[in-house]
């Protein structure tokens, strides 16, 4: 089959189906709010290993569901409800009968409604007699444990899957019987235990054990554990242990520098692949001998941290990473891999494009595209016919509407540092003296993507630009970019932010008049820190979910997680102690007295990140001082806004607001 031949093809099929972008009317009234605020209508789309039935989640109606469809019969085989109760996280194949669902639900522990917890579980649904059957949390004292990780969605075993959770042991414990959630790891019994479930019962039984500080496994293609690694936060130790005759020896030590992101096996199974910093201080993918005779480097960008590893569906070995940097790009090492994605990207000028979900025989596979003024639309691509076939589209609503262009570019921060950012600009506007939005990123070790973002292009079809600065902290740019952030909430991470805007304002894109920052999470600590301690920069702020006291937030990890637990350590090190001076002062909430401009908060009752209070104490000081703010409460919403009416009363808010105020 010529390349050039198939790539016609699709490039035929592609016009057809999805339109062309000189369809887009930059001049049309704006989309209303639901366009963006629904859930992605169709997502998480994977291929049955056969390549005989398609899966995806399909959010286009009430209820979350799952649809299963047969390609030979061209029609649905049958549907999936998931309970109103849960959110669908993920979804995929373990094999051609059994399809896994990643789910979580917001519980409330019994000591106190502040204490809300999300719990994840998997559940294995039969595509034959349509049922769901929960994996391994079944009774037991599991189901105190707020998280299992699918370790082998498959294995060498019928109908056998591998995950990890954390499990009591009376050997373990020494003086105190709690839960992981709320005890002391050193006392508390609860350790890491590797099981095998059977998708057909959902029960399972341990094959191996881990510690209280074992933070991943490795398993071999039939399921048996191979390596695991360890963490110990307190002295910052990190180690990688093989299994050896029946014990485990380590074959990897790695102190002061955080742990490594395993990510399986190399494809002659003799080594561990992980990714983690070289003494550049950049991310690179290691393969870590299980013999125990070193670590050796795999891959490495000489600019761009290794992000992400995308491992062969069959054989679990890598064939390729994506890389951080602004634009994030991708590299292949596997010859075949890289021949089909070419193959598919060929047909799909100025998109991303990830090719996935390959059939074993090579002859179909998925393709998700997009752009940062396309939302995704997901293919199914047939090497035999030549054909593209859209399966869905993540928001259908905005096909052919003219969104805002994005732009990839960098700025000045005071010490001279080139700081990344996305520009987001109204759709067929000139940057010339626009009201501003800034939309600092949530983390804050995380980072915004080169790609369809609801939240800015929302923003961008009524009128403002947006600004998306990776300010130091952010990953994907280099581990010394990261660890710059840490103990700078309100420091040099804020400086950035703020830089950004000023940069905006000294090239006249932004009206210095009309700048406003709007954040979630971190990115709503951010947008109260702009407020208070740069009261002349912004005319009105929006915490969505944010924290606002540090101080209460470090105490409220510390007796949510336990004073041992991996959560307290990362906020003692990136936040810093409840007691420090800085923390204290660079508190939104304990200097209210700074704001001058009004305030919108909402914030998820069922948040289990960041709690409600920390917007009820933010409301608190800014009612003792008559601000003008106003605080809403989200009913039956977690940290993510995971449902769609939440979306839209989110957006409809702050459009309302923005619109008051600049």
């Amino acid at each position: 089959m010529a390349p050039d031949r198939l790539s016609k093809a699709l490039r035929i099929v592609v016009l057809a189906l999805a339109g062309t972008d000189a369809a887009a009317d930059a001049s049309a009234a704006p989309p209303p709010a639901e366009a963006f605020a629904t859930l992605p209508h169709t997502s998480d789309a994977d291929l049955s290993p056969n390549g005989q039935l398609l899966a995806w989640a399909d959010r286009s109606g009430s209820q979350e569901r799952v649809v299963i469809f047969d390609l030979a019969a061209s029609r649905t085989k049958l549907q999936f409800a998931i309970d109103t109760t849960m959110k669908l996280r993920d979804l995929s194949w373990s094999d051609n009968e059994t399809v896994l669902l990643d789910v979580s639900l917001t519980m409330t522990k019994a000591s106190g409604a502040q204490r809300r917890f999300e719990f994840f579980r998997t559940l294995a649904g039969d595509i034959n007699s349509g049922k769901t059957k929960m994996l391994l949390m079944a009774g037991g004292l599991r189901g105190l444990v707020a998280g299992a990780e699918l370790v082998a969605r498959r294995t060498t075993k019928p109908k056998k899957v591998v995950m990890a959770t954390w499990d009591w042991s009376s050997i373990a414990v020494r003086r105190e019987i709690g839960t992981f959630l709320a005890g002391y790891r050193g006392d508390s019994g609860w350790v890491s235990t590797l099981f095998e479930i059977d998708t057909r019962t959902g029960e399972g039984k341990a094959i191996d054990q881990g510690t209280k500080f074992t933070q991943e496994w490795i398993v071999d293609a039939d399921g048996r554990a191979v390596a695991r690694s360890e963490w110990k936060p307190r002295f910052a130790e990190y180690q990688i242990l093989a299994k050896r005759n029946g014990g485990w020896k380590a074959i990897y030590d790695r102190k002061r520098s955080g742990p490594l992101a395993l990510h399986g096996l190399t494809a002659d199974a003799t080594a561990v692949v992980a990714t983690g910093a070289n003494e550049a201080a950049r991310s690179v993918l290691w393969a870590i001998a299980l013999d125990g005779s070193g670590a050796r480097v795999l891959f490495e960008d000489p600019i761009h941290d290794v992000a992400w590893v995308v491992h062969d569906r069959f054989t679990n070995a890598p064939i390729g990473v994506w890389l951080g940097g602004p634009e994030q790009g991708f590299r292949w090492f596997d010859k075949e891999a890289q021949a089909r994605f070419e193959r598919v990207a060929r047909a799909f000028k100025n998109r991303s494009v990830h090719v996935y979900g390959r059939s074993q025989d090579g002859k179909r596979v998925l393709a998700r595209v997009d752009s940062p003024s396309h939302p995704a639309i997901y293919y199914l691509v047939d090497f035999t016919t030549h054909n593209a076939d859209i399966v869905g589209h993540e928001y259908p609503a905005l096909t052919d509407v003219a969104l805002g262009e994005v732009r990839s570019m960098t700025f000045k921060a005071r010490d001279g540092t080139a700081i990344p950012a996305y520009l987001t600009l109204p759709p067929g506007t000139s940057p010339k003296s626009l009201p501003l939005v800034v939309l600092p990123h949530g983390g804050p070790e995380s980072r915004d993507n080169y790609a369809f973002d609801w939240w800015a292009q929302f923003l961008a079809t009524r009128g403002y630009a947006v600004l998306q600065p990776q300010f130091r902290g952010s990953i994907g740019f280099g581990d010394a970019f990261r660890l710059a952030g840490r103990r700078q909430w309100g420091g040099l991470m804020q400086d950035d932010v703020t830089d950004g805007v000023r940069a905006m304002i000294e090239e006249q894109i932004a009206d210095a008049r009309r700048v406003c920052i709007v954040g979630a999470s971190y990115g709503g600590y951010a947008a109260l820190a702009g407020a208070a301690f740069t009261p002349e920069l912004y005319k009105c702020a929006v915490s969505v979910n944010g924290v606002s006291d540090l101080p209460e937030m470090l105490e409220g990890v510390r007796a949510r997680s336990g004073a041992e637990s991996d959560p307290v350590a990362y906020w003692r090190d990136t936040v810093g102690s409840a007691f420090d001076k800085n923390v204290i002062e660079r508190s939104p909430a304990r200097a209210a007295d700074r704001i001058q401009v009004p305030i919108l908060l909402m914030h998820g009752m069922d948040d289990s990140v960041v709690p409600i209070a920390q917007s009820e104490a933010m409301a608190r000081a800014l009612g003792k001082l008559n601000r003008k703010f106003s605080f809403i409460r989200l009913s039956g919403e977690d940290h993510w806004l995971s449902r769609g009416e939440t979306r839209l009363k989110v957006l409809t808010e702050i459009e309302k607001f923005l619109a008051e105020n600049l």
